[in-house]
């Protein structure tokens, strides 16, 4: 018979964990880590951050290479602005001419953009790439990206790029960089849980091959790595969202173009687009929460996971076995509701048991394990959006929410935001599909953008034709559409 307990009492325990000065504080990322969000700050605080990725990518290199982000002496000028002036004082000083203004201004119009950063011009230079929000919260989206998609089988070496094969204006300035120092502290606490490994596979395959090709990885390294951390935490939300239900498998997400115009019964007709992720990731903190406390149930000395893994351990205890497991799951319950005494005016666990009675009726949730855990979710939920927490509740999924709908997503009016792909990262995202092939059928074209999340209907499907026509990526073996190839543009 399978050992089946709450670790309510003890060392990292419940009752330990939970309650900091006799008062009871939600905590997460002590028994299972999944996303890197914080109910404080807000996640709107890194609107920039998330559009530019650019910092995101810079730490994520810095970890990869065991390297600690570079101290400048900053005084009021900010990080771009101190890099730029130590690399040129430095590179000056390596260079013997009378001419240092004509120098500066050379170096400053080659090596850095408008805004003063760095121009991405070696692999080396990623590593410099900083953050625009000083808040170093915005650093765990790094250190989420590195477990969930490169902590276990990633070669840092794989990515050295020589740099004897530079120009020499290149090789001067790759010779002024600061010096990095090697990471000395590793993060605390426990890695992100991967929910995906097919998401991680069909990423490891697609870094390869954008890897193959320097400046094609040095143009798209913040494209290619915002789709996949996108890609995955919508997958995770839908998953939350279904309680392991259904059977794991990838739900692909419709995109339109941004160009085109759409009608609402298009947008009816699709069956996940932004309007059913944003509504599904109001509740993640509430999830998170939830899945945190499950995992204080231990069956054969291991926590629970995530539902989907509950429901296949369920599956596989006898009647005793699930009436003990039952059991660990009202215990829990009682422990959560017991300690929650404090709502907004009107508001109690009795109204919260009204409504999740017709809730649970609604859903026909027939399982009673399954019942109970639905119901640890609702009361989670009904809490944060009840109390004085509602503030950091929301806060927390505008991590989610604020990050896709700025590189998502276009506002259409009465219709509100959808789901869109530009022209470039449709692209893009073409030739990670195609990959290393010459062409491929346009219908196996349709079938690999499903592999990585994402769908169109057959009037977007229209206009990506015409749009591959008319720049000349379509090959044509006769006038079927079974016919049609797109070619590779690298």
């Amino acid at each position: 018979m399978m050992q089946i307990e709450l670790n309510k009492a003890g060392s990292n325990s419940l009752e330990k964990r939970y309650f900091k000065n006799k008062t009871f504080s939600h905590v997460t990322g002590n028994q299972i880590r999944l996303l890197p969000f914080k109910t404080n700050p807000s996640g709107d605080t890194f609107t920039e951050d998330f559009k530019s990725f650019q910092g995101i990518i810079g730490e994520l290199f810095r970890i990869l290479n065991n390297k600690s982000q570079v101290e400048l002496n900053q005084t009021n000028s900010s990080f771009k602005i101190e890099l730029k002036e130590t690399i040129v004082k430095k590179a000056i000083s390596k260079v013997e001419t009378q001419n240092i203004e004509e120098l500066k201004n050379m170096l400053s119009k080659i090596f850095f953009d408008e805004e003063n950063g760095l121009i991405k011009f070696n692999i080396k230079t990623l590593s410099y790439m900083n953050f625009i929000n000083s808040n170093n919260a915005i650093k765990e989206v790094s250190k989420f990206i590195f477990d969930v998609f490169l902590n276990d089988n990633f070669d840092p070496n794989s990515l050295d790029e020589d740099t004897n094969h530079e120009n020499i204006l290149h090789q001067l300035i790759l010779q002024c960089l600061p010096e990095l120092s090697v990471l000395t502290s590793k993060s605390k606490g426990l890695t992100y849980h991967n929910l995906f490994p097919e998401i991680k596979d069909r990423f490891v395959e697609d870094f390869a091959f954008l890897a193959k090709n320097n400046s094609f990885l040095l143009k798209h390294v913040e494209d290619f790595f915002k789709y996949y951390y996108f890609h995955y935490l919508n997958q995770l939300i839908l998953r939350f969202n279904d309680f392991g239900i259904s059977k794991a498998k990838i739900k692909p997400i419709y995109y339109t173009m941004d160009w085109e115009t759409i009608s609402e019964t298009r947008l009816l007709s699709h069956t996940v687009g932004w309007k059913q992720l944003n509504k599904c990731s109001e509740s993640v903190f509430a999830h998170v929460n939830t899945i945190e406390l499950l995992n204080y149930i231990y069956v054969d000395g291991k926590p629970v996971e995530d539902y989907q893994n509950i429901i296949n351990i369920c599956n596989s205890l006898s009647p005793d076995e699930k009436e003990k497991f039952q059991d660990c799951l009202n215990e829990l319950i009682i422990f959560y509701t017991e300690n929650i005494t404090v709502f907004d005016t009107g508001k109690n666990w009795t109204d919260c048991e009204r409504l999740l009675e017709l809730d649970l009726f609604y859903n026909n949730l027939s399982d009673n394990i399954l019942q109970n855990i639905y119901s640890l979710w609702f009361k989670i939920k009904y809490q944060f959006e009840n109390s004085s927490r509602s503030k950091p509740y929301s806060d927390y999924s505008k991590w989610y929410s604020q990050f896709g709908k700025v590189n998502y997503t276009k506002f259409r009016g009465r219709l509100g935001n959808t789901t869109v792909l530009s022209q470039e990262l449709l692209l893009f995202l073409t030739r990670i599909c195609i990959g290393s092939e010459d062409k491929i059928r346009l219908k196996t074209l349709w079938d690999k953008f499903k592999d990585r999340g994402i769908v169109f209907d057959e009037t977007t499907k229209l206009e990506i034709t015409k749009l591959f026509e008319k720049i000349n990526l379509i090959e044509k073996k006769s006038d079927s559409g079974d016919a049609q190839y797109v070619k590779s543009t690298i």
